[in-house]
């Protein structure tokens, strides 16, 4: 096993708690809308942004693997920065999504009440994607692409933090979703093929 391989195995459960937290919770939402428990109503911008952190938590494991390319060396601190994003993603999803829905008829209520803790969250996390991105090389960093999703990332996180219209919110959530895979499909190609 390599190092990359020993770093990675951490950070892969991490990620897979968030992904399975995610699809639990979507689970849950069409088990509810076939009548079995109590009804839900599912809003648009709250199925958005769990569409937003799903392909970033996917995006992100893709992306790691620049790492075996540009580091030779495995320190502890960067175990500990890597560990980090994931769990900070992880904690993403925790603050999008409830368990298991406990508590939620409104989907778009639950996700207008809980906005602040999540855009605040998201640009934490916007945050350490720039320093990741910094880590994997300066001219990696400071590409067009990388440049312009997080500009659009942050200021839908400023407006969606401010505003409860929901018109808004569902604005922000197509703009950050729509972005998102663009960006996605736009860069990942095939991996290592950077």
């Amino acid at each position: 096993m390599s190092s990359f391989e020993y770093v990675m195995v951490l950070v892969s459960i991490v990620v897979a708690l968030a992904i399975a937290h995610l699809l639990t919770a979507l689970g849950e939402c069409v088990r509810r809308i076939r009548g079995e428990g109590e009804p839900i109503k599912l809003d648009a911008a709250f199925l958005l942004w769990v569409g937003y952190v799903l392909i970033w938590l996917i995006s992100f494991w893709w992306w790691e693997f620049k790492f075996q390319e540009v580091v030779t060396a495995w320190s502890f601190g960067l175990y500990l920065f890597v560990i980090g994003y994931a769990i900070s993603l992880f904690m993403l999803a925790q603050i999008l999504v409830p368990y298991r829905m406990k508590g939620v008829v409104d989907t778009y209520a639950d996700f207008r009440d809980g906005r602040k803790w999540f855009f605040g969250m998201l640009i934490v996390v916007q945050v350490i994607d720039l320093f990741d991105t910094y880590f994997k090389g300066v001219e990696w960093f400071m590409r067009p692409e990388s440049v312009s999703i997080v500009a659009v990332t942050i200021a839908v996180a400023i407006i969606g933090f401010v505003s409860e219209r929901r018109p808004i919110q569902l604005g922000v959530a197509i703009i950050a979703f729509s972005s998102q895979l663009v960006y996605v499909f736009g860069e990942l190609g095939v991996l290592g093929s950077w």
